[in-house]
């Protein structure tokens, strides 16, 4: 049977606008409109068929906004809608869900992710900066999946682990915005092999760091050739030192008490990552400025904290402000926290590589939904987002997303109504935690596995 092609953007789009099945968050996000029009971008064709991709795309969002996250229950929610609107209820088969996300071509998430970023710092233009500056941060995590031969072809498990007794293993470096923690872009790879490491990977994506920017990073990133690349790029460093550099304090030339601008010279060996163009055409130097300031906070592993940043003005950026921001990196923490706990993207639950990156590509649309309805509310309510419960939002998200289909009369009592209960969660001024590392609640006493199930369960019997 052949497809039909989209012949009205505009036709299909009002159609799809008149059907309540279209949640009021999702279509005033991620309009129908542009959905469609990504898919004709990327030559995606598709049947008019219950499963367009359209409501494929929100059932997924939907899928990782829930706490059961499981394709039956997505099904089951569609059902359930077509029902209570006088529609004929679709099979309850997963098969027909599961093959519709698959035909949707992994460019429109990965496009629809980055649209879903910009539209969260585009409400927050101008909006809470640090000195006039927008600050970016990156870190890298790392995400398990299931045990499938293809995973484990593209993403192998960790080599100290049998075969058939470990997960595939991902690694992941993502770029916040630290105003509204908006995750902005992502870079995947393997978690062990050439080219797979942190520093490799975030040269996919410091594309999307402007002249003017502040990238916030930890002391891995603290190295000669991106600090390089900062200056070519024009936008400011301020990252913690790097362990393996030494740093004396007595040199260099001294602006005050621990604050030293030295020379970083290019290092002998060649980044894997970079090029050899790019090589020689760095500098033999840089000039790069420390500071160091003692960390007085109870709780805190490290009492003294040496920075290294591009910011070399002394008189415009003190040590007292450099300090409080990279205080203020571990948000970046909270976010990725977010993401992987509070929306139980740790382990993923696709079974091929190129769904498994589907998946992580929706949960940061869904995420990113929940950061623009705070930054929204913040507006509204002229507070920071970050005194805000992301946990709280899904929560509130969750429990009007039925209701936020009712009629035109009552969507912006409704609506209102979302942003209040969102604003009724803060998080408040948490005091200094001093708490030990340590965990109360013991786990069950079951042995690790150490040879793959089915040579178990033969050995067993």
């Amino acid at each position: 049977m052949t497809q039909k092609p989209i012949n009205s953007l505009s036709r299909l789009a009002s159609e799809l606008d008149s059907e309540p099945e279209q949640s009021l968050i999702f279509e005033r996000f991620l309009p129908a409109s542009e959905v469609l029009e990504i898919c004709e971008n990327v030559g995606h064709r598709f049947r008019d068929r219950v499963y367009t991709p359209v409501v494929t795309l929100w059932m997924f969002l939907g899928q990782t906004l829930s706490p059961d996250h499981s394709c039956r229950d997505a099904v089951h929610r569609l059902n359930a809608w077509r029902v209570k609107h006088g529609k004929t209820k679709v099979d309850s088969n997963t098969t027909a869900y599961c093959e519709a996300r698959l035909r949707l071509p992994e460019k429109v998430f990965q496009e629809l992710s980055q649209r879903s970023a910009t539209k969260c710092s585009q409400n927050a233009a101008g909006r809470w900066q640090w000195k006039g500056h927008d600050v970016k941060v990156v870190d890298g995590f790392t995400l398990t999946m299931p045990d499938t031969r293809e995973n484990q072809r593209e993403y192998p498990q960790q080599r100290g682990q049998k075969k058939g007794c470990g997960f595939p293993m991902m690694r992941c470096v993502m770029l916040f915005c630290l105003a509204t923690g908006a995750a902005l872009d992502l870079a995947m790879g393997p978690y062990r092999g050439k080219q797979t490491g942190e520093n490799s990977l975030i040269q996919a994506i410091n594309n999307l760091l402007f002249p003017g920017e502040i990238l916030l990073a930890d002391r891995y990133y603290a190295t000669f050739g991106n600090i390089v690349q900062a200056i070519k790029g024009g936008y400011h460093v301020v990252m913690r030192s790097h362990h393996k550099r030494k740093i004396d304090f007595r040199r260099g030339f001294k602006q005050g008490s621990y604050d030293q601008i030295v020379t970083y010279e290019k290092p002998t060996c060649r980044p894997v990552w970079m090029s050899k163009q790019e090589y020689r055409e760095c500098p033999a130097f840089i000039l790069v400025r420390h500071v160091s300031y003692q960390v007085k906070r109870k709780g805190f592993r490290a009492r003294r904290i040496i920075l290294a940043t591009t910011m070399l003005d002394a008189n415009a950026y003190s040590v007292d402000d450099l300090a409080d921001l990279y205080c203020r990196r571990w948000q970046v923490e909270l976010d990725i926290r977010s993401l992987k706990t509070h929306m139980q993207m740790e382990h993923l639950r696709c079974k091929s590589p190129a769904m498994v990156r589907k998946e992580i590509y929706a949960h940061m649309i869904a995420y990113n939904l929940i950061r623009d309805l705070i930054v929204r509310t913040s507006i509204i309510y002229d507070v920071s987002p970050k005194s805000l419960s992301h946990k709280g939002t899904v929560q509130a998200l969750n429990a009007f997303a039925q209701s936020l289909h009712a009629g035109s009369d009552r969507i912006n009592a409704l609506e209102a109504a979302l942003y209040e209960s969102i604003m009724e969660h803060p998080i408040g001024d948490r005091k200094p935690r001093i708490h030990p590392r340590e965990i109360k609640r013991r786990p069950k006493s079951y042995k690790l596995m150490q040879k793959p199930r089915h040579a178990a369960r033969r050995s067993a019997a």
